[in-house]
């Protein structure tokens, strides 16, 4: 190919020629003859053969964690001729920024020469993203002719939002069978006291109480408090209007770190959690069927970490489908919403309840999120507090339903917001 150099040589000669014409004087034609031998000398040191130059592409991770760092190298070995002058550039994706060194290079390389070239790369914003192909430029020696390969070399890199440490939350769910450490009013196996009862055929003397016998020369065990597990099941709304603010800013964006960082939690404390997140218009749910274990959070990252905002599915509709066959019974019931534009969420929300359901809303304030992105004015102040106004009376309404909800400003951290978790409590 020619590059703007060349077409520049070709169009003085045409140049010079229709001046020559013009003015008729042939003596013109020696400013023409060092262009033609600059064209022609440029034909001759250009490139020739093919691009074959074989390509591995390795990355220090393929799991990261927002804003942190992968090492990206590139091992190029040249299995055609001697080049002289080659530009390599690696393409990425528009949210992957490069933070060390370069993904363009500019090398000579001999034949069958191997080359190692290191760069660093870094990304915002949680999602799985494709490194493609990578492309390879070879310019004459008087640069007016290039030569251009593309070499597949498919990576991907998975973004996952940062998990924030949580403190306990205050909740109340059926337990399961199965041991765990949340703390039931029961007596069972456990390590906190829970009272002392008569002895009976078959109970352990390790768990007599040696001072009551010794008081009342009666034997009496200790009781312990049950240590058990329970259900959580995430809802996350990834309608269209979650999407409303900044790619970085909005509602679906810390509603899915939130939705992390709550499975996180549970999943330490042997929980068995799992996930719906819905928002197509058709109503297609992304559904993580709800186990226990470190494996269970990487399946939920996997199903939310590609989530986008589209659809407008109403949030009873969920419930219709899923309540009855998908939900396990008395599970803990975590929403995560805005709130915004979904008139069903009521109806959803006491459908869930008569299926005795504990439910507790997590709710990111996209009129927070909103008033932080802005310049601070009269007319933002009051827009503001209207529209705080008309939300604080629909959690209003939600909580004198029964149900526990967290009005989430996403500039303050989440431990913080669900705080508010406990002062709250739920009537049945």
């Amino acid at each position: 190919m020619r590059t703007i150099k060349c077409g520049g040589i070709v169009a003085g000669c045409i140049g010079l020629l229709i001046f020559g014409l013009f003015i008729v004087d042939w003596l013109i034609l020696i400013f023409v003859v060092p262009l033609l031998v600059l064209l022609f000398a440029g034909v001759l040191s250009f490139y020739g053969e093919e691009i074959k130059i074989e390509v591995v592409r390795s990355l220090s991770s393929v799991k990261i964690f927002e804003y942190d760092t992968v090492e990206v190298t590139l091992k190029l070995k040249n299995l055609g001729e001697s080049i002289k002058f080659l530009e390599v550039y690696d393409s990425l994706p528009s949210k992957v920024k490069v933070v060390k060194g370069s993904n363009y290079s500019v090398l000579d390389l001999e034949k069958n020469e191997e080359i190692e070239i290191k760069y660093g790369i870094s990304c915002p914003i949680r999602g799985r993203f494709l490194l493609g192909s990578l492309l390879f430029r070879v310019r004459g020696f008087f640069g007016m002719f290039y030569k251009e390969a593309m070499v597949e070399s498919s990576s991907y890199i998975t973004v996952i939002p940062r998990v924030e440490e949580m403190r306990d939350i205050a909740v109340k769910a059926k337990p399961n069978i199965y041991p765990g450490i949340m703390h039931v009013k029961h007596a069972g196996i456990g390590t906190e006291f829970y009272g002392i009862r008569n002895y009976t055929t078959g109970d352990t003397f390790k768990r007599v109480n040696w001072k009551s016998f010794a008081r009342f020369n009666d034997l009496m065990v200790n009781e312990f408090e049950l240590e058990s597990t329970t259900d959580v099941i995430l809802i996350v709304d990834a309608r269209e209007i979650q999407g409303t603010g900044t790619i970085k800013h909005n509602p679906l964006e810390y509603g899915v770190k939130a939705a992390v960082s709550v499975a996180s939690h549970f999943l330490k404390r042997r929980d068995r959690v799992g996930l719906i997140a819905y928002g197509s218009s058709q109503g297609e749910l992304k559904w993580v069927y709800p186990e226990s274990g470190k494996n269970q959070l990487y399946k939920i990252i996997e199903e939310i970490v590609n989530l986008q905002a589209n659809g407008d599915f109403p949030f009873n509709g969920v419930i219709h489908r899923s309540a009855t066959h998908m939900l396990p019974k008395k599970a803990l019931i975590i929403f995560v919403s805005s709130l915004e534009n979904d008139w069903s969420i009521p109806k959803g929300v006491e459908q869930l309840i008569a299926y005795d359901f504990n439910v507790i809303i997590l709710s990111p304030s996209p009129v927070d999120i909103e008033y932080s992105l802005q310049t601070v004015d009269v007319n933002n102040e009051l827009a503001h507090r209207v529209l705080s106004f008309e939300r604080k009376n629909f959690i209003t309404q939600l909580r004198s339903m029964g149900v526990r909800v967290v009005d989430w400003n996403p500039t303050l951290p989440l431990t913080v917001a669900l705080k508010e978790v406990g002062r709250y409590q739920t009537r049945r």
